[in-house]
């Protein structure tokens, strides 16, 4: 059983132990960098643009890098660059006071982070299970009927923010994942390389365990078929502050390198120092650092899960961060016929928004363990997954919901919709109801818009049935969600003719916008 969970991060740490004063410094801009927003492809991978330009998100200030030049004035007066956010433009810097940073003219605030502590959910090894063992926690689910349907998460990129993922590499259950192709990448944002795999522990490869497995009648995950990058930023062997920018480094590596979907079985709610700790009423969805790093993520179109928390018996009781963020799918827990369990961490939201989101299987999950055995584990770190793999499937199957719709849809097909409480949010998600509601969304947006010709050569056709007299934006975006063309006209008409001439031949989007949002994606010829 976990008493907390665990969190996320990007890259540049070195593996320290901090013993000078540590300082979050935030700059007032992103300098002379504007002109990086004209060539997306230097900024991210050729697979975020892909998810950025499929939901219609553009590229804007907060995908800047932090501008260098910063960076060297903060190196040049002796301090280390820890870590660093382009999201909340910040460096994690060590070996300067505070007085001296903030006499900077590009230091907009120093905020002295807090020390945390955090535990890993304990997997209690049992005897190697028998034929079938994943059944329970997808079926439950109703995930065997969406595989069913061919969508098991192919093409799908799943980012895994954990401590380490020992294990991986013996457990035969994961021989598919590794021998396809289809494991990604790694990255371990405490030692600063790529190796995941030793020195942090075996609670990553758990986890990857729930979603990943794939061994027909023996261990099959809930997105068997998907894409994997492993990152870790918990540090086993001590607890920093510096784990916690950790996460948000993870985060925005995921973005760039085009993750769908982001799992993190990990959570802050207690400090080392009793004066630093956490209050409930900080688990508001704003406060903390590493919950408005997962907001940000869920802005740019990726669909982040979090554990609750196993803090349920305990006198916190309350969800922790980032789980508490209005943008985060956090997961609670229940056993196999589908009751609550009372390790799992508790709502609402210190704001009264419902938490924990849904729930699913986090007591005697099946997984792999250290070693790479089937075992069996407690702990919603392992009924993140369970949610965090089928809802990899249904971006399979609609892959031009946005993220925060499809997550919604997981919302809304929970059991307990209309009558949520505090131990199980809304309840346990049917999975091939989630993926019908998208697919009733998408239909009626067909059935209700229409663009024709497409392919086009210099001018396109909007019919739709808006009422008259509003108002509605019409926005031209190329792949990397650059707006190229962008005009707002009042409907008086069943159609509207969009010019289109200048464009060069290529695939472009088309959204339109009235009281709802549409895009279509465009042939130019």
């Amino acid at each position: 059983m976990m008493k907390k969970y665990f969190l996320i991060a990007l890259i540049f740490s070195g593996f320290m132990p901090l013993s000078a004063q540590s300082y979050r410094v935030y700059f007032t801009d992103k300098g002379q960098q504007e002109q990086l927003l004209e060539q997306p492809e230097l900024l991210l991978s050729e697979a975020a643009l892909i998810r950025r330009a499929a939901q219609g998100i553009a590229l804007d200030q907060s995908d800047l890098p932090v501008y260098a030049p910063y960076l060297k004035t903060l190196k040049r007066m002796g301090g280390q660059i820890l870590a660093q956010s382009r999201w909340l433009n910040y460096a994690y810097v060590q070996g300067l006071s505070a007085d001296e940073i903030q006499a900077l003219p590009f230091v907009k605030k120093v905020e002295q982070p807090k020390a945390h502590v955090s535990h890993l959910a304990t997997t209690a090894t049992s005897t190697t299970f028998d034929y079938g063992l994943g059944r329970t926690q997808i079926e439950m689910l109703n995930g065997h009927k969406l595989h069913q349907q061919g969508f098991t998460g192919r093409g799908v990129n799943i980012a895994v923010i954990d401590a380490g993922f020992t294990g991986v590499w013996q457990a035969s259950v994961l021989d598919s994942l590794r021998q396809s192709g289809r494991l990604l990448g790694s990255y371990n944002f405490v030692t600063s390389d790529t190796n995941v795999y030793s020195g942090q522990g075996g609670h990553g490869a758990s986890v990857l365990s729930v979603m990943a497995a794939l061994d027909t009648g023996v261990f099959v995950g809930t997105a068997p078929h998907a894409n994997y990058w492993l990152l870790t930023s918990e540090n086993v062997h001590s607890e920093t502050p510096l784990e916690m920018d950790h996460w948000l480094m993870a985060a925005e590596f995921a973005d760039s390198v085009g993750a769908h979907v982001i799992n993190t079985s990990l959570g802050y709610t207690t400090f080392d120092d009793t004066a630093d700790s956490y209050s409930y009423s900080d688990m508001d969805g704003n406060t903390t650092v590493v919950t408005r790093a997962a907001d940000w993520a869920a802005s740019k179109g990726i669909i982040v899960v979090a554990s609750a928390g196993n803090e349920g018996g305990g006198s916190w009781q309350h969800i922790g961060a980032p789980a508490d963020g209005d943008s985060v799918l956090a997961v609670g827990a229940v056993d196999g016929t589908g009751a609550y369990v009372g390790f799992s961490s508790r709502g609402p939201s210190y704001d009264w928004r419902i938490k924990p989101d849904v729930a699913a299987m986090g007591a005697g999950t099946t997984l792999i363990n250290i070693i790479g055995d089937i075992s069996a584990g407690n702990g919603t770190s392992f009924s993140s997954p369970c949610i965090a793999g089928m809802a990899a499937c249904v971006v399979q199957g609609q892959p031009t919901l946005a993220g925060q719709t499809i997550a919604n849809n997981i919302r809304f097909s929970g059991h307990l919709y209309g009558n949520a409480n505090n131990n199980l949010g809304f309840g346990i998600p049917d999975f091939l109801n989630a993926w019908r509601i998208g697919i009733e969304e998408l239909e009626a947006s067909q059935n209700s818009l229409q663009v024709y010709p497409n392919p086009v050569a210099d001018a396109i056709f909007v019919y739709g049935d808006f009422e008259y007299g509003t108002r509605i934006s019409f926005k031209v975006l190329n792949q990397a969600s650059q707006i190229l063309k962008e005009e707002e006209r009042t409907w008086q008409n069943q159609s509207e003719r969009i010019e289109l001439s200048g464009l060069a031949p290529g695939i472009y989007y088309l959204q339109i916008a009235g009281k709802e949002t549409y895009i279509r994606k465009i042939l130019v010829k």
